[in-house]
């Protein structure tokens, strides 16, 4: 049922094919996680929180800005995809279909080995290769993470838990799980300050954050809408007063936006922004620390690489690309010409990503998602811990019962041998 001799010289005709579609994959997501830079999101984020008011959409811009989704958007939904699915089109038609129509299979079969055994051994190689690409991709990207980021497969720190730990000659550990020894220790507090490249007030507020954040009373309450239009009222009035610092200054509002520590450098720029904003000065300072100190919060959080998540999207994608070679591999064995087989094998699954395309552009279009396997795969579902077993399984169903079919219908349909 299944031939080594076969294995070995498919493996040894497809593995340069091979090689460089998983090559080009793993450089491909390797390259977006090595240069992806917290600060760069931070900032980002800062713009979007000024244009966004409505907090649900900002919530779900919000996740978009970490490591693992913006991965999942520019990697796992569009080319990784791409990819793949041009390289099982290529290898799977190969496998029979070009065979019978140039000739080598009746070469084969005029050997006593069976059908059956040809074509159980080709719809392993195909399962086997896609596996191992899909094995390489993962472990390259959590290496890759590793070493551009670190805290994958040991914990890391911060610069300043690190610079604060060498200070007080205690471990890394022990001053990020306990902050506050940070806190009662002044000179600490300066050592840290200066590892983060931020002032020790705002430093003190960072701090304090986190330490509720570790103590679970990070989670702001529910405002009421009396407390949400006060809130709107302040972020406009500072809002006002940057833009009166930035006339001072002579720079563009959004650029000092990402430099609030400048309006604290200059009276004359603090006087207007406060003049501006109807505040006290040490009120509009206040405000500022609290952004900054805020920012490097998330400055902290934007990189979250879940291992688990990680892997379920690799596995995701995975499935279907095991139906999508099912599909392909299908048609491989059911035509005899390689245009027939590429005609079907390759339009399908190409017709499946397009429509996937479209129902995402609007809800004029969203029916197209009932007409795609590619609706049953969606990263962002994964990262936000919606249920994905059930199409999991779908994907693997489909793409089991789609080999068992090929192996049936190559055994029994007639050749030109």
């Amino acid at each position: 049922m299944f031939s080594k001799t076969i294995f070995k010289q498919t493996l040894k005709s497809n593995i340069r094919l091979w090689f460089i579609f998983t090559a080009i994959m793993v450089a491909m997501s390797s390259l977006i996680i090595a240069i992806f830079n917290p600060s760069t999101m931070d900032q980002m984020m800062s713009m979007m929180e000024r244009i966004i008011e409505d907090p649900a959409m900002l919530a779900q811009v919000q996740s978009g800005f970490s490591l693992l989704n913006m991965l999942s958007m520019q990697f796992y939904s569009g080319m990784g995809i791409i990819l793949v699915l041009i390289y099982l089109i290529i290898t799977a038609n190969s496998l029979i279909a070009s065979q019978v129509d140039r000739g080598s299979m009746a070469y084969i079969l005029s050997t006593p080995i069976k059908r059956t055994t040809v074509t159980i051994t080709q719809g392993a190689y195909l399962i086997i290769a896609l596996t191992v690409m899909f094995g390489t991709l993962a472990l390259s990207g959590l290496l890759t993470a590793q070493i551009s980021h670190g805290g994958i497969f040991f914990r890391t720190f911060t610069s300043d838990v690190k610079a604060v730990a060498n200070y007080l000659d205690m471990s890394n550990a022990q001053i990020a799980d306990d902050l506050s020894i940070i806190l009662e220790n002044p000179e600490a507090i300066t050592i840290g300050a200066e590892a983060r490249n931020i002032d020790t007030d705002v430093y003190v507020l960072y701090l304090q954050m986190l330490i509720a954040n570790q103590q679970g009373q990070g989670t702001a309450p529910q405002q009421t809408p009396e407390e949400r239009e006060q809130a709107d009222a302040v972020q406009t009035s500072f809002t006002n007063g940057i833009e009166a610092a930035a006339e001072v200054l002579e720079m563009e509002a959004n650029a000092l936006f990402f430099n609030l520590g400048l309006i604290k450098d200059n009276p004359a720029a603090l006087s207007a922004a406060a003049y501006a904003a109807e505040m006290h000065e040490m009120q509009f300072v206040a405000i500022i620390n609290m952004q900054l100190a805020n920012e490097e919060v998330l400055l902290d959080s934007r990189f979250n690489f879940d291992v688990r998540d990680y892997l379920l999207v690799n596995l995701g994608l995975f499935l279907l690309m095991f139906a999508t070679s099912a599909i392909s591999f299908f048609f491989s064995c059911l035509f005899n010409l390689t245009k027939n087989s590429i005609a079907l094998g390759a339009g399908i699954p190409i017709a499946f990503y397009i429509f996937q395309t479209m129902a995402s552009v609007g809800d004029d279009m969203e029916f197209f998602r009932y007409l795609t396997l590619n609706t049953l795969y969606n990263p962002q579902r994964i990262l936000s811990g919606d249920s994905f077993w059930v199409p999991f399984a779908i994907l693997a169903t489909i793409g089991c019962a789609l080999y068992a079919a090929s192996v049936k219908i190559f055994k029994e349909k007639d050749l030109p041998l």
